[in-house]
């Protein structure tokens, strides 16, 4: 089958390379599955670079999530399931033609839904959950500050912001980004690449600073909005985009001032984005408890870019 794999870590144009490998056998309990679309994600471009929180063991692949159709199933696994069009959840190497997974790993897809909606219906929209209802746990009328926010799991943050009414401060770079975000809902936007960031969170704070806060640029804009929060304020770190294709080890610092976080007792936290990262995004979605999954079938948005395999 074809693969894009990397056999040593670097930046992804020039580690990647197209390969033919071979197809592993069956395990009880797993299933082969032809890929159909398998999404670009921030994550994925780290962990070729060798960034990511969680590496693979070489050679690998990119790609954590996708959707694709069941070919076979190995031994022992009960049901019809050759022929369903599957997402697989918490499963690697998924940047190839097909790849071999438990079935406990692989959720059916409704009709209703396309490929590029379901290839991208895990990871973003079930990170923009975990990290506002179930780790800040943000109640109608809180204020949430967001940075990049025109991203994928910026744009289903603000989708939860219209659903259960909280508001939100939204950090972009550029100006012609704020369609997206009226669009979906936004309350105030901060634009860094011709407003003062600083002087901006103390206006629309009243100097109070921000009080919950998610963040994944990382560098000078984390630091600065780190700087900014309010006394016992929050902040989560699930990303680093200001790190992309930087080679300056500068470039991949967070350039916190340590008194101010301690003597206002706020809290900076690095989170990871995958679900596996969320024990309570885990039990929801597995359980009777009401799940985040009806953000996946309202979004209209293009959550990523997507390699399409023939």
């Amino acid at each position: 089958m074809g693969a894009l794999i990397f056999r040593e870590t670097g930046e992804p144009k020039s580690v990647l390379e197209l390969a033919e490998i071979p197809t592993p056998p069956l395990a009880p309990g797993e299933a082969l599955v032809r890929v159909l679309l398998s999404p670009i994600n921030a994550s994925d471009l780290h962990m070729a670079r060798g960034r990511y929180g969680r590496q693979p063991e070489l050679p690998a692949s990119p790609g954590l999530e996708g959707v694709g159709i069941v070919e076979a199933v190995g031994p022992g696994v009960q049901g019809s399931t050759v022929g369903t069009r599957v997402v697989f959840v918490d499963t690697w190497n998924t940047w190839r033609e097909q790849i071999v997974c438990p079935v406990d790993k692989l959720v059916p897809v409704l009709d209703g839904l396309d490929d590029p909606a379901a290839a991208t219906s895990y990871i973003n929209p079930l990170t923009a959950w975990a990290l506002t209802l179930s780790t800040h746990k943000v109640k109608e009328g809180d204020w949430l500050l967001q940075t990049a926010a025109a991203s994928s799991v910026g744009k289903f943050v603000l989708q939860l912001a219209q659903q259960y009414r909280f508001k939100t401060i939204n950090v972009i770079r550029r100006r012609e980004q704020e369609s997206i975000i009226r669009n979906l809902g936004g309350n105030e936007v901060i634009y860094t690449s011709d407003e003062d960031l600083k002087a901006r969170l103390q206006e629309l704070t009243g100097g109070k600073g921000v009080e919950r806060a998610i963040d994944c640029v990382a560098g000078e804009v984390g630091a600065e909005v780190a700087r900014n929060l309010a006394p016992a304020g929050t902040m989560l770190v699930y990303g680093a985009l200001s790190s992309h294709r930087q080679t300056d080890p500068a470039k991949l610092t967070m350039p916190l001032f340590a008194p101010r976080l301690i003597y206002s007792t706020a809290t900076v936290r690095v989170v990871a984005s995958a679900l596996g990262a969320f024990p309570a995004a885990r039990r929801s979605s597995s359980s009777n408890e009401r799940s985040p999954h009806h953000v996946v079938e309202r979004n209209t948005y293009a959550s990523s870019d997507c390699a399409v395999f023939p």
